[in-house]
């Protein structure tokens, strides 16, 4: 290798030329079964469905509050308040659990979430919602392992002695694109009684394009992503139950902007969605709105809402 145009070496450990070594590149983490389909879900169009109003503002790097006010036919209406809370943060490291709550003041609706990891690798989750003052209690609980290529996951739903749910779920990285998994579920309505089932999963990745699957007694869910454009995002999902014998079909895209996104879905049921979100420039603000139609039910829906953030930290949402 010539060096006649290398700049003079500064140290003796500093080499003369920049040279290639080879590499070793690892399996990645597969993340869990519940977002096998996260990439063709994630760009589907969010309805808002009247006028909903956020407030979101930061007390700290670990302290959060957040305010919504929402008008709907829809939705339950009504203002909440509520905020995000960790006690302490080292750097990037969570050290201690970080706590979402919020409430509805007139029916006391309220929801509250508590993750916690007392190990880089292990995450404990507990969700609680309650719909109201005589509303039932509604719980999860989540205990979840990650390492290098695998994750087992541990979900339980409102589980008592008399009722209850949980689900078992491994996903395993085979190479740098396949990941296989299972999940077994768990289900019983008294306590004689329990019911078992099991499903299969598989996720194909690639730089820019993905495409899931998974399989259980109970039905069929079939994604695919791709990009086809690095401003365009394009996906296609289909769903089938058994018991109902029912097939939903879904196309969507999402189109990013320098300041803004458009996404749009079309299904077999002949529902057309549309959302529109886009970060004002010269205001901490952000303004989107959604339209919904369905042509064989002659439903039109339509939506606004405005995000108030000083802080800046929920800009491009």
């Amino acid at each position: 290798m010539d060096c006649n145009w290398c700049p003079q070496k500064c140290t003796q450990q500093f080499p003369a030329c920049f040279q290639r070594y080879p590499g070793k590149k690892e399996k990645t983490n597969p993340g869990n079964i519940q977002d096998l389909h996260l990439r063709a879900h994630r760009i589907r169009p969010k309805y808002y469905d009247g006028i909903e109003l956020d407030y979101a503002h930061r007390l700290a790097v670990n302290k959060h509050i957040h305010c919504n006010w929402a008008w709907s036919h829809v939705r339950p209406s009504g203002f909440r308040f509520g905020g995000i809370y960790s006690l302490r943060l080292y750097e990037d490291f969570l050290q201690t659990p970080t706590i979402m709550a919020d409430i509805h003041p007139t029916t006391l609706a309220s929801n509250l979430r508590v993750v916690f990891y007392p190990h880089s690798s292990l995450r404990l989750e507990a969700a609680m919602q309650r719909g109201g003052e005589y509303g039932a209690l509604q719980t999860q609980t989540t205990i979840e392992l990650s390492r290098p290529a695998t994750t087992v996951t541990c979900n339980m739903y409102n589980v008592s002695s008399n009722m209850g749910r949980s689900t078992i779920s491994l996903m395993r990285s085979i190479t740098d694109s396949w990941v296989l998994g299972a999940e077994l579920l768990l289900e019983w309505t008294d306590p004689r009684s329990l019911m078992a089932d099991t499903a299969i999963a598989a996720r194909y990745t690639k730089f820019n394009y993905q495409i899931a699957a998974s399989a259980s007694r109970q039905g069929l869910d079939i994604s695919y992503w791709q990009r086809i454009h690095e401003r365009i995002q394009m996906a296609t999902m289909l769903a089938w139950h058994r018991k109902t014998q029912k097939t939903i079909a879904s196309i969507c895209y999402q189109w990013d902007f320098e300041d803004s996104f458009v996404r749009s879905t079309v299904d077999s049921d002949l529902s057309v969605g549309f959302q529109y979100y886009r970060s004002l420039p010269h205001i901490p603000c952000g303004m989107g709105l959604s339209a919904l139609v369905n042509l064989f039910t002659n439903r039109f829906t339509f939506g606004l809402k405005f995000a108030l953030d000083p802080s800046g930290q929920r800009r491009g949402e």
